[in-house]
């Protein structure tokens, strides 16, 4: 074989094998990109799944927490992905499941406080009433359940201040996934608003709590 033709061999060789590489690396950008997309779009619905199942009020704070963890998850499985595939779409996923992950852990964090101020409303309830039995130490008792009382319904309050206020943001994240990924689910505006209006009555309520307790009058 002469050298002409070596050469031409060579030639063809080295443009077989660099198309053969531009086009694995299209293949693999295309794989990347659409596992970036399945990530965003899947975690971001069941991110949504589960903001619906907490705002049904059947969920208790260790199943909050397990859903705070579970969206936690999801972004950083998003985070590992090439973001550049898709930038819109991985920033927007990533603002919607960070505002998703703050409300669950909150609202977990809601359900806790709720349950304790609840707790230590019934303990100062039954020891006043027991206030006909009360010995030496009883006052000492009553003031000490009436600080936790007061602590316990504060913490409420200011969780479920915290709530309202992410609610009202989650807006923002949300139209902004709609419109770049208009088929995930997610909750319907009027759900949002009245899910925000019963942070914000819980909110209220809760400060009435904590006036009511701070002014009560212990037996003496």
């Amino acid at each position: 074989m002469d050298a002409a033709r070596r050469t031409k061999l060579l030639v063809f060789g080295l443009a077989g094998v660099l198309l053969l590489a531009v086009a694995g690396s299209m293949l693999y950008g295309v794989k990347k990109k659409r596992d970036l997309e399945t990530s965003a779009l899947t975690s971001s619905a069941d991110a949504t799944a589960r903001l619906l199942e907490a705002a049904s009020g059947k969920a208790d704070a260790a199943r909050l927490q397990e859903h705070a963890q579970a969206v936690a998850q999801h972004l950083e499985t998003l985070r590992r992905e090439d973001l550049s595939r898709s930038k819109a779409l991985a920033e927007t996923a990533e603002l919607y499941l960070t505002d998703a992950h703050a409300i669950l852990r909150n609202q977990a964090a809601a359900a806790r406080a709720r349950a304790a101020a609840t707790a230590s409303r019934r303990a100062l309830a039954a020891h006043i009433a027991n206030a006909g039995e009360r010995g030496a130490g009883w006052i000492q008792q009553a003031l000490a359940l009436k600080s936790r009382a007061e602590r316990d319904n504060f913490d409420f309050r200011t969780a479920q201040g915290a709530l309202a206020t992410l609610y009202h943001a989650h807006r923002e994240s949300q139209d902004k996934l709609r419109a770049v990924a208009p088929s995930v689910p997610l909750i319907e505006e009027s759900q949002r608003q009245s899910l925000r209006q019963q942070a914000q009555d819980a909110e209220k309520q809760a400060e009435s709590e904590i006036e009511r307790i701070r002014t009560m009058a212990l037996p003496r």
